[in-house]
């Protein structure tokens, strides 16, 4: 058996200082020291006044510090974490699954099979390279959270997505697929909950389509309600990517 390796996102991330945070901060600590000063020249009431404002400008500035300083130590500790990278055997089985399955709607040949194979790793492929130009930072492929493997993870901040793509043919993501992907959620969201990340975590679901725009409608409306975030215990965004138009951008000049 191939042996799972770690690695880790600290070497890829350049953290920018929070200069907006500072920015406002030094503003309101001045406008605290001028109203300080002010108020000692001044009457009694205006003094009261000036010297509350004070009190009040001092208290946002320590409550934006400390939670731009807990958003940065939660990036800091997601991007350390250790994530094992899926073996081979797991990833073909997930592969062999999605392509029997399309294979069975489209009523697909055996002799014909390895040609649905290579479109669906193509279409994967051209999915996680624009969902990482979207995201603005390096995402790592094929990696599990626990127990449970996904096609990609993004570490941006305090914020973990795990990314799942499936290919579409027809306007109808099963309830059975939706459940499995559900379900797999389960370990990241059990892995933050018990440990000191304080880490937000999401889904994105990336639904990869050779629609015409009212399947694609049809598509986007059956949606609807299939992932209600009162129900849930996790964030779920949905991307709809065009395989053709993915082509282009990628693979044709």
């Amino acid at each position: 058996m191939v042996k799972q390796t770690e690695y880790l996102l600290a070497d890829f991330d350049h953290k920018n200082p929070n200069y907006a945070v500072l920015a406002t901060g030094a503003l309101i600590l001045l406008c605290s020291l001028a109203g300080v000063i002010w108020a000692l020249g001044s009457g009694a009431a205006l003094a009261a006044v000036l010297f509350a404002i004070a009190a009040l400008g001092t208290i946002l500035f320590v409550t934006l510090s400390y939670t731009s300083w807990k958003r940065s130590v939660a990036g800091d500790r997601n991007r350390r974490m250790n994530w094992d990278i899926d073996l081979p055997e797991s990833q073909r089985i997930k592969l062999n699954r999605e392509v029997a399955e399309l294979a069975r709607i489209l009523e697909i040949p055996d002799e014909q099979m390895s040609d649905l194979l290579s479109a669906y790793i193509v279409a994967e492929d051209l999915a996680l390279r624009q969902i990482q130009q979207e995201a603005r930072v390096p995402l790592m492929r094929h990696v599990t959270v626990g127990s449970a493997p996904f096609d990609a993870v993004i570490v941006k901040g305090d914020l973990i997505t795990c990314v799942e793509v499936t290919f579409l043919v027809t306007p109808i993501l099963s309830k059975a697929k939706i459940d499995l992907i559900l379900k797999k959620m389960a370990a990241p969201i059990r892995i933050i909950k018990n440990s000191k990340h304080a880490a937000r975590i999401r889904l994105l679901l990336v639904l990869v389509t050779q629609l015409d725009e009212s399947s694609e409608a049809e598509l986007r409306s059956s949606m609807r309600g299939k992932f209600d975030p009162q129900t849930l215990a996790v964030d779920v965004d949905i991307r709809l990517l065009d395989f053709e138009a993915l082509q282009k951008i990628y693979a044709m000049d």
